[in-house]
C-alpha cells in the first residue's frame, strides 16, 4: 500500500510540533495600565493565547474567555498553522509591532484589561526571515531551513503529480528565499492515511516537474521509449489527431524539437529520488512525521 499526503488529511500540525519547529521570537513590551486580576481574552480567526502566571501556572485558550487567575506574567501568541497575527490590541490600543508573522511571540510584564490578537490565513504563503528557521506553508507541510542568506516566502501548491501507484496529492513548494546547505522537509500523515503500512516504511519522494512531465508514459523513469513517443508526434500542434498535451512538455500547445530536447535532457534518469532521513510516530495524536533533507524545493509526497 502507497499513501501520499492529502491535502485535506490535517486541520493543523499539533502545538507541540510548532513549539519545537518552529522558531518562536521573543519580545518584551511593557504595557502601562491598571493591573487587573481577571484580563479578557479575546481571539479572532485561528490560533491560541497561552497565558502564565507568577505562579508558574499556564492556561491556553483559543476561543474569547475571562482568565481568572491572578499575577499575569506572560502572555504567547501561536497561530495556527496556515495562519499568521495580523492585529493586537492592548486595552483597545493597537500595538506598534510588526505583527505580520506565521511564528509565535510573548508579551513580558503584562498588565491589562483587555487583551485581543487577530489571526488571518496566509493562503499557503509564509515569510522566512533572514535566519535558520521553520516555515509552514500549508497545515501539513513543514520546512526548516539551514543558513538562510536573505528573507523571502515560500508558497506551497498542491498538485496531481505523484509517484507510480500512489494514492493522493504532492506538493510543490517554491521559495524566492536564498538559502545555503539544505532544507528539512516535514510531512504529517494521520494513522488512517498511513493504513497498514508500517511508519518505518514510509518514504518521502522528490522530484522535479520537467524531470517528471518527461516521463510520459509514467513508469517512473525517463528513457528511449519516452524520447520515442514525444518524438512521434513531432510536429504537431494542438488540434492535430497525434498531438497530445502530455508530450507537449514546454506547455506552448505545439509539439517541435523544443519538447524533443527536454525530454532527451533527462533520458536515462529515475524521476522519483528518496530523499528520507527518518520519522516520528506520534500515538497519543495519531500522526506520523516523515522527515527528508534537499538540497532544492520541488515535489514532495510520501508513500
Amino acid at each position: 500500500m502507497k499513501i501520499l499526503l492529502s491535502k485535506e488529511s490535517i486541520a493543523k500540525i499539533a502545538l507541540l510540533m510548532l513549539l519545537s519547529l518552529s522558531a518562536v521570537t521573543s519580545m518584551t513590551i511593557l504595557v502601562n495600565a491598571a493591573p487587573p486580576k481577571d484580563p479578557n481574552v479575546i481571539i479572532y480567526g485561528s490560533g491560541s493565547v497561552e497565558l502564565t502566571w507568577k505562579s508558574g501556572k499556564t492556561q491556553t485558550y483559543s476561543s474569547n474567555a475571562c482568565a481568572s487567575l491572578g499575577g499575569l506574567d506572560t502572555v504567547t501568541f501561536i497561530p495556527t498553522n496556515g495562519w499568521q497575527i495580523s492585529d493586537l490590541d492592548i486595552n483597545g490600543i493597537s500595538q506598534d509591532i510588526n505583527l505580520l508573522d506565521e511564528d509565535g511571540f510573548s508579551l513580558f510584564n503584562i498588565k491589562a484589561k483587555t487583551i485581543a490578537v487577530t489571526f488571518v490565513g496566509n493562503a499557503g504563503v509564509d515569510d522566512v526571515d533572514p535566519e535558520d528557521l521553520g516555515a509552514y506553508p500549508e497545515p501539513n507541510v513543514g520546512l526548516i531551513f539551514d543558513n538562510v542568506l536573505a528573507g523571502g516566502l515560500v508558497t506551497a501548491y498542491t498538485i496531481g503529480l505523484a509517484p507510480p501507484d500512489a494514492i493522493g496529492e504532492s506538493w510543490d513548494i517554491q521559495t524566492d528565499a536564498i538559502f545555503d546547505q539544505t532544507i528539512t522537509v516535514i510531512l504529517v500523515l494521520t494513522y488512517l492515511e498511513v493504513g497498514d503500512v508500517a511508519p518505518a516504511d514510509l518514504i518521502m519522494w522528490r522530484t522535479e516537474v520537467e524531470l517528471a512531465d518527461s516521463d510520459v508514459n509514467l513508469d517512473g523513469k525517463v528513457d528511449g521509449d519516452d524520447v520515442s513517443d514525444v518524438a512521434n508526434a513531432n510536429p504537431s500542434e494542438k488540434g492535430d489527431q497525434i498531438y497530445e498535451s502530455r508530450l507537449d512538455l514546454n506547455d506552448d500547445d505545439v509539439i517541435d524539437d523544443l519538447d524533443v530536447n527536454i525530454v532527451n535532457n533527462y533520458n536515462g534518469m529515475q524521476v522519483w529520488e528518496d530523499i528520507t532521513t527518518g520519522f516520528v510516530d506520534d500515538p497519543l495524536a495519531e500522526l506520523v512525521y516523515v522527515y527528508g533533507v534537499t538540497d532544492r524545493f520541488s515535489i514532495f509526497g510520501a508513500h
